[in-house]
C-alpha cells in the first residue's frame, strides 16, 4: 500500500484523478451497503469533490458533459430500480435514498474509472453488467441493505438481464464525444 502511495506522486494529474474515481466508488459503494441512508453524510460531498478535482486534474471540459451524464443515467437507474421494486424483486426497510446517491457516483465513473469498456466489444461489456451488476446486489442483500423476495436464483438471472442491457447502453450513453468504436468515427448518440 505505502508503494502504490508512493507511486501515485508520479501519475500524470488525470490518471491520479482516474484512480481517486475508482477508490471514490468503493467508498461509496461500501458505506452505502454498511450505513445505508446514514452514508449520505460521505457520499453527497463527495460528488462536490469529483467536479472540484475535475476541474485541477486538466479536465475541466468534462465537469458538463459529466453532469449531465450523472442525471440522465441516475434517472434511468433510479427508474429502474423502481420498476423492480414495484415487481417485487426489491425490497428496502426505508426508503433508500443511498441507492439514489450510489446511482449518481455509478455515473461519475463511466467516463473515467470505467472509460476502459467503451472499446470492448458489446458482448463483454454485456457480460460484465451482467455479472458484476447482479453480483453488486447479490453482495448488498448480504449485507441486508436490499432484500430479495424471488430469492437469489430467480433475483440474480433478473438481474443479469438488466444488467447485460443497461451496461452497454449506461458505457455509450458515456461516449463524450461519440465514437464509434471500431472505426472512430461519430456514431449515434443516445443522449
Amino acid at each position: 500500500m505505502k508503494s502504490m502511495l508512493a507511486n501515485s506522486r508520479h501519475l500524470p494529474k488525470h490518471q491520479g484523478f482516474v484512480l481517486y474515481n475508482a477508490l471514490s466508488f468503493q467508498v461509496v459503494w461500501w458505506s452505502s451497503v454498511l450505513w445505508l441512508n446514514l452514508s449520505l453524510l460521505l457520499t453527497i460531498p463527495l460528488l462536490f469533490v469529483h467536479f472540484i478535482l475535475l476541474s485541477s486534474s486538466g479536465k475541466s471540459q468534462y465537469r458538463k458533459i459529466d453532469l449531465g451524464l450523472m442525471l440522465k443515467i441516475a434517472a434511468l437507474g433510479i427508474g429502474i430500480d423502481t420498476v423492480l421494486s414495484v415487481l417485487g424483486v426489491f425490497e428496502f426497510a426505508v426508503f433508500p435514498w443511498w441507492l439514489g446517491c450510489l446511482w449518481l457516483h455509478f455515473a461519475l465513473s463511466l467516463n473515467h474509472s470505467l472509460a476502459f469498456m467503451r472499446p470492448l466489444p458489446l458482448i463483454f461489456q454485456a457480460l460484465i453488467g451482467g455479472i458484476f451488476g447482479s453480483l453488486s446486489y447479490l453482495a448488498g442483500a448480504k449485507f441486508d441493505a436490499v432484500l430479495l423476495p424471488y430469492g437469489t436464483v430467480i433475483s440474480v438471472l433478473i438481474l443479469f438481464v438488466v444488467w447485460s442491457i443497461l451496461l452497454p447502453f449506461a458505457v455509450q450513453c458515456a461516449n463524450p464525444y461519440g465514437f464509434n468504436r471500431r472505426s472512430k468515427a461519430r456514431s449515434f448518440k443516445v443522449f
